[in-house]
This record gives C-alpha cells, sequence and structure tokens, in this order.
C-alpha cells in the first residue's frame, strides 16, 4: 500500500508540473496566428505602403520640377545677368577669394599674393558659364520621355578635361528619388557614360564598358543623359604634357606639346584598348577629333566647360541638375575643393581647386611651354568652330587689358 501511495504521489506531482494540453494548444494557435498576421502585413500592407510613399515622393518631385523653384532656391536659377563684371572689384582678386571661401578654402594673406585677378580669366573665357544644349529642346524632351526614377546623368570627356569632378559634385548635390529597394537610391549621376567615360562618341551603342557588368547595371542607354567636360585647347595640351594617360605622340618634358617634328605635323594616336587605337594629325588633333565627334552625334548630350566647374560650381551643377528633373541637395550646396581624382596611382599630379583657380585662371600659362612653331600651328590648326562655340580664343596669346 505505501509503494502504491508513493507512485500515486509521483505521479500526480509530474502532472501538475507539466503544462495542460489545452494550455499548449492555446500556445501554439496564438503562435500560429502572429505568424500568419506578420506574413500578410510583409507581404501585402509593407508593399502597398511603401508604394504609396514612394509614389507620393515621385509626385512631389515632378511637382517641383513644374515649379519655378524646383531647384529649392540658392542660386542656381539665377540668369546670365548675375554674371555681369560691373565694378572693379570685380575683375580683381578680390573675386577669385571670394570662389575658394565659398568652397571653404581658407585664404591667407601670401596666398592671396599668388592668385591671378578674375580678370584674367574672364580674358579667356568670358564672365558666363555656357552650356552646350542648356537651351534647346534637349533637357524637356529627355524629361518627357523618361519617368523621373529612371532618369540617369552620365559622364564623359576627353581626359584631364574634369570627369571626376563633374561626378563627385553631381553625386554630392543633384539627388533622383529612386525606390526605397533600390542600391542606386537618390543618386543621380554614373561615373561614365554604357561605352566609357574617355571613349569616342562614335562608341555609343557600340561598346560597353567593364564597368556597367561589373555593378551590373541594366539602365537602357537611352535613359542616361550624356554630360561631357571639354577644356580650352591650350590649357588641355598643358595637362597632357604633365599626364598623358593612353595618348602617345613624340615629346619630352623640355620639348611638349611638340605639335611640329621635322617640320611635319607630330602624330598621335589613343589607344582606349589593345583593340581599339586612334590616329591623329597632332595632339591638338586629338582635341579637334574628340570633341567634333560629340558636337555632331545624334544622341541627347550637354557640353560644360571644365573651367566653369572652377569658377561657376554651383551655378552648372544646378543647372544640369534642373535639366534632368533633379533637386538640389536641401543643405548648402557641397563644393569639391581637393583634388577629385584623389590618390590613386594613376592619377597623381590632379590639381586642387585652388592650383586649379591659379593654373587655368592665369591667362600667362595657358601656353606655357609652347614653342613660337607650337603657337603658330596651333592657331591654324584648331578648329575655329569648336573655340567659337565653348567660348574659347584660336589665338595663343590673350590681351587682358
Amino acid at each position: 500500500m505505501r509503494k502504491s501511495s508513493s507512485s500515486d504521489s509521483t505521479n500526480q506531482t509530474t502532472k501538475d508540473n507539466a503544462p495542460s494540453s489545452s494550455s499548449s494548444r492555446r500556445f501554439h494557435f496564438l503562435y500560429v496566428t502572429v505568424v500568419i498576421a506578420v506574413g500578410i502585413f510583409n507581404v501585402t500592407i509593407f508593399p502597398i505602403f511603401g508604394e504609396i510613399f514612394f509614389k507620393t515622393t515621385i509626385q512631389q518631385q515632378q511637382q517641383q520640377q513644374q515649379s519655378p523653384l524646383a531647384l529649392n532656391a540658392q542660386d542656381n536659377n539665377k540668369d546670365a545677368t548675375s554674371f555681369k563684371i560691373e565694378t572693379e572689384e570685380d575683375f580683381g582678386k578680390d573675386r577669385v577669394v571670394q570662389i575658394l571661401h565659398k568652397a571653404g578654402v581658407e585664404v591667407a594673406a601670401d596666398m592671396v599674393d599668388k592668385l591671378p585677378p578674375y580678370s584674367s580669366a574672364v580674358a579667356q573665357y568670358g564672365s558666363e558659364p555656357i552650356i552646350i544644349g542648356l537651351d534647346g529642346d534637349i533637357c524637356p524632351n529627355y524629361r518627357a520621355r523618361v519617368p523621373l526614377d529612371q532618369r540617369w546623368v552620365g559622364v564623359a570627356g576627353m581626359m584631364n578635361t574634369g570627369t571626376h569632378l563633374l561626378y563627385f559634385l553631381l553625386s554630392k548635390n543633384c539627388h533622383i528619388p529612386r525606390p526605397i529597394k533600390s542600391k542606386w537610391h537618390r543618386l543621380s549621376t554614373f561615373f561614365q557614360v554604357e561605352w566609357g567615360k574617355h571613349a569616342p562618341a562614335s562608341w555609343y551603342k557600340r561598346h560597353r564598358s567593364g564597368m556597367y557588368d561589373q555593378l551590373k547595371i541594366d539602365v537602357p542607354v537611352e535613359n542616361i543623359l550624356t554630360v561631357v567636360t571639354t577644356k580650352d585647347p591650350y590649357h588641355w595640351m598643358g595637362s597632357m604634357c604633365r599626364k598623358s594617360y593612353t595618348t602617345n605622340w613624340f615629346h619630352t618634358e623640355k620639348n611638349c606639346p611638340n605639335l611640329i617634328k621635322n617640320g611635319q605635323p607630330n602624330p598621335a594616336r589613343v589607344r582606349y584598348s589593345p583593340e581599339n587605337i586612334t590616329h591623329h594629325e597632332t595632339l591638338l588633333g586629338v582635341w579637334n577629333d574628340y570633341y567634333n565627334g560629340y558636337v555632331h552625334a545624334e544622341f541627347p548630350k550637354l557640353l560644360i566647360r571644365y573651367e566653369d566647374l572652377i569658377f561657376h560650381q554651383e551655378y552648372v551643377v544646378g543647372q544640369v541638375c534642373k535639366c534632368i528633373g533633379g533637386t538640389m541637395s536641401s543643405d548648402d550646396f557641397t563644393p569639391v575643393k581637393e583634388s577629385a581624382k584623389g590618390n590613386q596611382p594613376a592619377h597623381v599630379g590632379g590639381s586642387d581647386l585652388v592650383q586649379s583657380v591659379m593654373r587655368y585662371g592665369d591667362a600667362k600659362k595657358r601656353a606655357e611651354g609652347f614653342s613660337d612653331v607650337d603657337r603658330e600651328y596651333a592657331e591654324k590648326a584648331v578648329d575655329k568652330d569648336l573655340v567659337k562655340m565653348f567660348g574659347y580664343k584660336s589665338e595663343s596669346r590673350i590681351d587682358e587689358n
């Protein structure tokens, strides 16, 4: 009897300590209900709210695009009258110092002595920035054809013309709303066009850059607005003498650009890839041929000057952003004052904003190192229509008075 009683007691204790079958069923039912509810929310309700939020953002951007306040204030909508030189001070170094201060550069007194007067930049490029293609139908047609969240800028331009600078300025300041889940959310600019940043316009739809495959970029090429950078041909040849990249022609450090060799034009070639090499009459011929190709290309594009990315950064970036219907950052404009090329071995020697102002703002440095033979040839051979279109000068020497 005692054993039986002990056994019954043990069994009873076990039953009391174990959860009841009805409680277990209630817990299981509650758990399953929560899991199903979360699943329904993730599959149906969350995407609906996400889509509503994204569509609302797109609609707001489209309304802004049609509004005169599309670039949310600042100086991005100022007209050409803002660039008029009205006082003697506008021609002096104070104007250059203001440009550097606006970019966040501390200008010491000894630096001011080294800066060129603003009149020297005006003598070379005029007082107003130039964006070819901005005044025609390119921008409105592009916005009408491509939905807002599918618009992109693709950067192109010959080596040493500020392609890095343009990319970073647009990436930091111009934004396009895209789906939240997109890996390109809010970005507006690709580092290069599909056919390659430095490649000639004739490669359009005939070549695909390895970067696009590596990053798995599947944006239709027609949705990318090409923005091409250029530089004054005399300054550009000087840049190529300092860093020639894949452009080859016979020259030395002391004899550059060496446009004439043994009384004849000194040929140049550009190696875009082992299989793609272009041949040109001279180094200057590279500039002539490259930009003639882009000017006459039939696909939509804007062409901007490197020098305007130095002296009119905010305005130029604002106008390109407005062209694609983007939105400038609500915070203050973010300039690029360090070398946009960074410290990559391939780009050692790139100029920061101060160095660029001191070099490209100084008309005396425009054809620095050119021999008289180089100057004579360049003045005859430079494409007169191109330099006129870009607001440059065909003469190698410029009167600053």
